[in-house]
């Protein structure tokens, strides 16, 4: 992994060490469940330690997700640069900004933002590739963290993937670039593990597939 991939890793592990010594984002769930939206369907048993462990999980893989994502780009000679930079900026800002409160719930804004970044470059790219780029499924994932996160703060985070992509979107795409984009792919699609649907695995769902698609927040 690379030095600026590193330096998100360091400060993931960091926040995963605090909840797990304090426990504090868990204890904090107590509250926030009973407002969280009606279509969202957790485990009676212990919700917020299956909840606990989805978010621990959804933002240990942004790491590598980005690396990845930024290899086919420059299989694709597509310039990932902005987008690595403000993800790096925005966890890199994090313990000077909350040096005493750096836990899961301070890094959860910036975990929404690298995802839904991703998710946007994949659904960008997808006509082109005629698959998606990473295969992976965050719909689910996504609209959880952001019922967590609150409307207010998902919908400018969604504003700022959307400037993000702007930056990176590209105005011409070579053939040739293309192909050797589409044969990266392959070396994922060889990995399913590596890309897991982190709701399903926790038994967190939405109610039903419309309400997935029409999440408007609404209680």
């Amino acid at each position: 992994m690379s030095d600026h991939y590193q330096l998100i890793q360091q400060c993931i592990d960091r926040a995963v060490a605090a909840e797990q010594a304090r426990g504090r984002f868990r204890r904090s769930l107590h509250n926030t469940l009973p407002d969280l939206h009606r279509s969202i369907q957790l485990p009676q048993r212990d919700a917020p330690l299956h909840l606990t462990c989805f978010v621990i999980r959804y933002i240990q893989v942004i790491p590598g997700w980005l690396q990845r994502l930024e290899q086919l780009c420059q299989a694709g000679g597509l310039d990932f640069f902005p987008v690595r930079e403000l993800v790096l900026h925005s966890f890199s800002e994090i313990p000077e900004r909350q040096p005493y409160e750096h836990g899961l719930g301070s890094i959860l804004d910036e975990a929404y933002l690298a995802h839904r970044t991703m998710e946007e470059i994949n659904d960008m790219l997808q006509p082109l590739c005629g698959t998606p780029l990473l295969p992976m499924d965050p719909l689910v994932a996504n609209l959880v963290i952001r019922e967590l996160l609150g409307e207010a703060l998902g919908c400018q985070l969604d504003d700022l993937a959307k400037v993000l992509l702007q930056r990176f979107e590209p105005a011409t795409l070579d053939p040739a670039r293309l192909v050797s984009m589409i044969l990266y792919k392959q070396r994922f699609d060889d990995a399913p593990g590596e890309w897991p649907d982190f709701a399903s695995q926790m038994q967190i769902e939405l109610r039903t597939p419309n309400l997935a698609r029409q999440f408007d927040l609404s209680h």
